[in-house]
Formats: structure tokens, C-alpha cells, sequence
């Protein structure tokens, strides 16, 4: 793949299921004219200025060419807002799937929209500035007017969950729930880990994860129970590494095969978030490798990863449920497989009434 500085620009193409057209009894120029605008109406592309999992693995189940592109600095804008351009240019897609964030792009998407024929499905995550200002700064107003605009004027706005469908449908948008899909994963090796158990804490550090908390839980618990923390942990705290228990294991960021490894090897993993209305990344993959799940007791998350255990972001909670996990991991692990195969089923279903929807607004 191409370099861009210091990023990666990742263009995928994601093929889907082939289709056959029969034209009867045109003429063969006639019937190459018609055959390509047909594929020309069918043409799908998906967009993204960052690399998240949710986005390839949905533009591989609807069959679109994935583009990604993912650059930083202050060039962000320019680079990005150019190269969606000069892409919309040469595809002229029928359906344009995006993902929200980012805001401009989701609005780029909506704006091109109305001056073409084209379809735009806006991927929103969970960037509804729930429980936070709606005014207060001019970028802060700015977002607020990009965020209903896109919400009002995206053929389809796609979520994660019944209450933000409930927040488009406030906006005169029409939503699609449709959850991340359960990611294949595929390990190429097995770490050898300090603890007689070994559990993955999956973290951004953001500002909506309780790590203090985890940090003090794991002070209190059995000391051969070992914390495996992924992500950068040098923006939440330079100095973390000298105030941790001997039993936490600070990975740092590590590259998507190592983190997939480090799945399959541990024997449980956690994720946690104070959010109300947030569907974890995490969750998905600690499912799909089969791993005992621990996350937060939010409605949202009980609903969906119904055979998880639930804390309530206490260090004395998180202990509780990491003691319970490790006590009788075997039955958490056959809970997790037996949720793996009923969240797969709905999935599809829910998958079906989304291409509906797709064929619904793409005559």
C-alpha cells in the first residue's frame, strides 16, 4: 500500500456478490450501453478519513470499494476533503456510504447528494454530543448545524441502537439500526502471559473510560490475576507505568495483528465506558474470538451483549466481576459462544431489512 507521510492511505476493493443481467434481443452495442449503466446504478463506494474495523467490515458485506483516507496534521482537511472529491469525480457512484465521524465529510456526502443522483448512507457513530453543550463556541455551533443538516438530508442515516434511531427520527432523518458486525478474526500466534489468568483491558484511554477505577481493582484482587491494558496510555498519563500494580501490563499501541493476538491469548476481556448510549468496539471482539466479556452496566450494552458481565465502573464492582469471571471461566466462555451464534442470527436479520431499505431508495 502507498505511503502518505507518515500515514497510510488504504484504498480496499471489497467485492461482493456478482451480478447477471439478461438483456433480450438488443443489439450487442445496445446491450453493452445497457449492461454498464446498469452497473453504473449498482455502483457502491464507501469513505472514511480514519481506519476503523466497523467500516470494513460493513463496506465488505455490502460490496463497496473502500476508500480510507487517513491523514493527520494539519493538512487533514485539504488532503482529505480533495481526494473525496477527486473520488466522487471518478466514480459517480449510485450509493455513497460514509462515515460519520467525520462531521465535514457526512456533510460533503449530503451536499453532493442533492446536486446527483446518488444515494448517501451516513454511517453516524455515536457523536451526538449526548450529555454535553449544544452551544458555547463557535466550532461547537458549527457541528450542531452540520449535525442536523446531515441527520435531515442523508437518504439513509445508519446506528447502532433503538435510541439514537429515535434522535434521527427527531431530525425528520430516516435511521437503519444496524450494530458493527461480529469481525473474523485470525490469530498467527499465542503470547505467553505472566498470569495464572489473564485478562485484556481494550482501551483508548478516552474520557469516558473508568481506568482509575480498573487501576484500583486490580490493587485489591488476587495478584495472580494479571491486566493487560492496550492503547496509548502516554496521553492519559506520561508517568502511568510507575503507578500501576506489578499485575497490570501496560501494552501501548500495538499493531492490529499483535492486538489479535493478544485476544486470542488472554482468557478475558473487559471494556468499559461511562457513556449512556455507546456500543463498544471491543465488545464485538471479544465475542467474536469467544472471550469471556466484561463491560458497563448500560442499558444499550446489557441489551445487545445479553450473556456479559456487567459492572457499574467501580474499582470494588470491576474486582467483583473479574473474581466471578476467573472463578468459573468455562461457563462465561460456553455463555459467550452460545451469545456469539444468537448476535450472528440477528444480525442477518437485521442486515436483510437494511438492504431493503437500500433497495427502497436506490430506483
Amino acid at each position: 500500500m502507498p505511503a502518505l507521510g507518515k500515514k497510510l492511505e488504504l484504498i480496499y476493493w471489497l467485492r461482493g456478490e456478482g451480478q447477471t443481467f439478461q438483456i433480450r434481443q438488443p443489439g450487442r452495442t445496445d446491450q453493452m450501453q445497457m449492461t454498464e449503466k446498469m452497473q453504473r446504478n449498482k455502483k457502491r463506494i464507501w469513505i472514511a478519513w480514519e481506519r476503523q474495523r466497523r467500516s470494513i467490515e460493513l463496506a465488505r458485506t455490502v460490496g463497496a470499494k473502500l476508500y480510507i483516507f487517513d491523514v493527520e496534521g494539519r493538512s487533514r482537511y485539504p488532503v482529505c476533503i480533495a481526494k473525496t472529491l477527486y473520488t466522487l469525480f471518478k466514480e459517480k457512484p449510485h450509493f455513497l456510504f460514509v462515515q460519520n465521524p467525520s462531521m465535514i465529510l457526512a456533510a460533503m456526502a449530503c451536499i453532493y447528494g442533492l446536486i446527483s443522483d446518488t444515494r448517501v448512507v451516513v454511517d453516524r457513530h455515536t457523536n451526538f454530543r449526548l450529555n454535553k453543550p449544544h452551544t458555547g463556541s463557535p466550532r461547537i455551533w458549527l457541528f450542531m448545524r452540520l449535525h442536523y443538516f446531515t441527520l435531515r438530508y442523508a437518504n439513509i442515516t445508519i446506528v447502532t441502537n433503538n435510541f439514537l434511531a429515535g434522535l434521527v427520527k427527531k431530525a425528520k432523518g430516516r435511521p437503519v439500526v444496524l450494530p458493527d458486525k461480529l469481525p473474523i478474526l485470525s490469530p498467527t500466534e499465542a503470547y505467553e502471559l505472566k498470569g495464572k489468568f489473564n485478562i485484556l483491558l481494550i482501551s483508548s484511554f478516552g474520557l469516558d473510560e473508568p481506568v482509575l477505577a480498573v487501576l484500583e481493582a486490580m490493587q485489591q484482587i488476587d495478584k495472580e490475576i494479571c491486566l493487560y491494558v492496550t492503547g496509548n496510555y502516554k496521553k492519559f498519563d506520561p508517568n502511568l507505568k510507575n503507578k500501576i500494580p506489578l499485575n497490570v501490563h501496560l501494552t501501548g499501541f500495538i499493531s492490529e495483528q499483535a492486538f489479535v493476538n493478544m485476544l486470542f491469548s488472554v482468557d478475558a476481556v473487559m471494556v468499559l465506558t461511562t457513556s449512556d448510549y455507546c456500543m463498544l468496539c471491543g465488545c464485538y471482539e471479544s465475542v467474536a474470538a469467544e472471550k469471556p466479556l466484561i463491560t458497563s452496566d448500560k442499558s444499550v450494552l446489557k441489551t445487545y451483549f445479553s450473556e456479559a458481565l456487567f459492572a457499574d465502573n467501580s474499582a470494588e464492582d470491576i474486582r467483583r466481576k473479574i473474581q466471578k469471571t476467573a472463578n468459573d471461566v468455562n461457563k462465561y466462555t460456553k455463555n459467550t459462544i452460545q451469545m456469539k451464534r444468537e448476535i450472528e442470527r440477528n444480525w442477518g436479520k437485521m442486515y436483510q431489512s437494511f438492504e431493503a431499505s437500500l433497495r427502497d431508495i436506490g430506483s
